[in-house]
């Protein structure tokens, strides 16, 4: 069978790409690495459908405001996996962000998902899961959405199945070779090679995307990126209040200590993210002991509580892709870019280079209004 595209990749933005298309009628294949979809860099995520509040600071309001479109859309089509939960970000009398630039942040952020926000009073700092008090000067409250990625992304790969796309598990891309009319896939499943005839190939392989380029002919060029490592840690403590987004001591990144139930419905907290720039192989990448001591000092630093690494009962870390620059991750562009040989009259190869969990429709739909033109050409 000749499909119109081959997906390489079965994570969020693959998931939704193969939604978007098989509904416009397209004959789709899905390559997925892993077991199920969703199992990689899409199960490492901080579980948030957000518009990005710290994205303002880096003036990325564009972003902000697409992504708070997409919360409201995900929080109305699918009820039981994306919920609104209360955030507070507490300013102390060392904070490096003052009070008045947070409420300025967050008024913005009102204006965009017409979602208030509040300020906690002084009597009910009490309440608030044994966070510290001295020199605390105010607690600010709003909404924001959480999810289970994992459960999301299959969600959504269902859908696609569901009209029509065909995905294949277990499958490791080898190769592909591409002419003026298809491009013939090779992959592993079985420990048997098979292959397989599409007229394009979209890459949604997250951190593998310029190691699949390179198995491509004829070569395809590619953008020069950084691998990011960003760390979570699962802890035995329960919170009641919400979510709390806080301020690192180590270095002012933004770090979040939220309310997570595991699988078998326990309550337990999830830390995280750091910013370690990683130069290994995508599926080698783990959680270090500094970055795990990292998270354990942001926490001990706001909460009465203390951890230990004891305390700590499991950790993961996710890879993010950004453009190659020597700056600091953290102040870094979250734009999502789809790269394509446009110099060429038929191109046949697309990458989604970076992408966010909440963005993930806007990247496909983007992906897609390119490819019908190629298609239709």
């Amino acid at each position: 069978m000749l499909y119109d595209i081959a997906i390489i990749g079965g994570g969020i933005h693959g998931a939704a790409c193969a939604d978007n298309l098989s509904q416009s009628g397209y004959r789709v294949v899905v390559l997925e690495q892993y077991s199920q979809a969703g199992l990689a860099t899409s199960s490492k995520s901080s579980k948030l459908i957000h518009g990005g509040l710290r994205y303002l600071e880096s003036a990325q309001f564009k972003l902000v405001r697409e992504c708070l479109q997409q919360r409201k859309y995900l929080l109305n089509r699918h009820p039981d996996l994306v919920k609104l939960v209360p955030f507070h970000i507490p300013i102390y009398q060392q904070s490096h962000r003052k009070s008045w630039l947070i409420r300025l942040g967050l008024s913005i952020y009102s204006l965009f998902s017409f979602k208030f926000f509040k300020t906690i009073n002084h009597s009910e700092w009490k309440k608030l899961d044994n966070l510290k008090t001295k020199d605390l000067k105010t607690v600010f409250q709003y909404y924001d959405g959480q999810t289970n990625d994992v459960l999301l992304t299959q969600r959504i790969m269902q859908q696609a199945q569901q009209n029509g796309t065909q995905l294949i598990t277990d499958a490791c891309f080898i190769s592909a070779e591409c002419n003026n009319d298809l491009c013939k896939i090779n992959y592993t499943k079985d420990n048997k090679i098979h292959d397989v005839d599409s007229k394009i190939i979209i890459n949604a392989t997250g951190p593998w995307i310029n190691h699949i380029l390179k198995k491509i002919t004829p070569s395809q060029s590619q953008l020069d990126i950084d691998l990011v490592a960003g760390t979570h840690i699962l802890v035995n403590r329960k919170l009641t209040q919400g979510m709390y987004y806080l301020e690192a001591p180590q270095d002012n990144r933004a770090v979040f200590v939220m309310p997570w139930k595991t699988p078998a419905g326990k309550n337990q907290t999830l830390i995280g993210t750091t910013e370690t720039p990683f130069n290994g192989s995508p599926e080698k990448v783990v959680a270090t002991e500094n970055e795990i001591e990292y998270l354990l000092q942001v926490h001990n630093h706001y909460f009465s509580t203390q951890l230990t690494r004891n305390d700590v009962i499991d950790s993961f870390s996710g890879l993010r892709v950004l453009p190659a620059d020597n700056g600091s991750a953290f102040h870094r562009s979250r734009d999502t870019i789809i790269y394509y040989n446009n110099h060429i009259k038929n191109p046949k190869v697309f990458s989604i280079y970076g992408g966010k969990l909440t963005a993930h429709r806007v990247t496909a739909q983007q992906l897609s209004d390119i490819v019908t033109r190629h298609l239709n050409k």
